[in-house]
């Protein structure tokens, strides 16, 4: 902490990002610049990132009209839609950004050094994965139970229902993996998975529905092998391709520590780039 805005000005290799930044009430920067500043050659592919950007924006909870302003820009001589956009919008851009770039590279570099000078901790490159993991969970769980109460599974049979997908993936019931990984019953395992494991439970439980769907299963016993077998499936791919099993898999930061780190780091950046009273 204590950095000045002359200090973050020098940290890593992205310096010109800061002569780039224009003034309207707080400094922003502009989408068609940055893009150009990121590697882009097209909009087209760089409106993807941005897209990218904003989902990440509502996740945290974060107003995305604040971040992300919608303007207009002149172009060849055109009036397109763009955007002026705050430090921490270019910093999930950057985030969201093919890593691949150079320029990318080093934008990342620059934008998590400034985030933890903020926040004195390090945010890395799987903090918006987790979160975005964790959300399409959410979302595939309210699907697969609204498939299996379809097919006859009642509100007292969806514990064993969600179980039996557990003891497949995992060889163990859900209490047991818990104990096994050390987190306590009151807290929710998903918040403790890394992106692997998360992306594994996602796969479970989109395909788990949609073999529900396809094969039309129904009745509690039926269902819950189905859980049983595609958690099982999942188990088996995940040993082939890395030879750990997912029970073994390590737990990660809680996500509501790391989404309070980088709703921290919002505070932090806007700030940073308000009119100095």
């Amino acid at each position: 902490m204590g950095e000045t805005r002359t200090d973050l000005i020098h940290i890593g290799t992205f310096r010109d990002f800061e002569d780039s930044a224009k003034q309207n009430g707080i400094r922003y920067w502009d989408a068609h610049e940055l893009m150009k500043r990121l590697g882009y050659e097209t909009y087209q592919s760089f409106a993807k990132v941005i897209n990218k950007a904003i989902a990440s924006c509502a996740q945290l909870e974060i107003q995305i009209g604040d971040a992300f302003i919608p303007t207009t820009a002149t172009i060849d001589g055109r009036d397109v839609p763009t955007y002026r956009l705050t430090r921490f919008a270019c910093f999930l851009i950057a985030m969201h950004a093919d890593e691949k770039k150079p320029e990318v590279a080093a934008a990342k570099v620059y934008f998590a050094a400034i985030a933890a000078s903020l926040v004195e901790s390090v945010i890395t490159d799987q903090d918006l994965p987790r979160i975005e993991l964790r959300e399409e969970i959410k979302v595939g769980e309210k699907i697969l139970s609204s498939v299996a109460k379809s097919a006859g599974i009642n509100e007292n049979g969806y514990a064993f229902f969600k179980d039996a997908g557990i003891r497949g993936m995992y060889n163990m019931s859900l209490r047991d993996l818990m104990a096994r990984k050390g987190v306590a019953p009151k807290l929710v395992l998903y918040d403790f998975m890394g992106s692997t494991e998360l992306a594994g439970n996602f796969f479970r439980v989109t395909q788990t529905a949609e073999r529900i769907k396809s094969r039309g299963v129904r009745g509690q016993r039926a269902l819950e092998q189905t859980a049983k077998d595609i958690g099982h499936s999942v188990r088996t791919t995940m040993l082939e391709n890395s030879g750990i099993a997912p029970e073994n898999l390590p737990i990660a930061e809680d996500l509501n520590k790391v989404r309070k780190r980088l709703k921290s780091a919002h505070r932090g950046m806007t700030k940073l780039d308000s009119p100095k009273k």
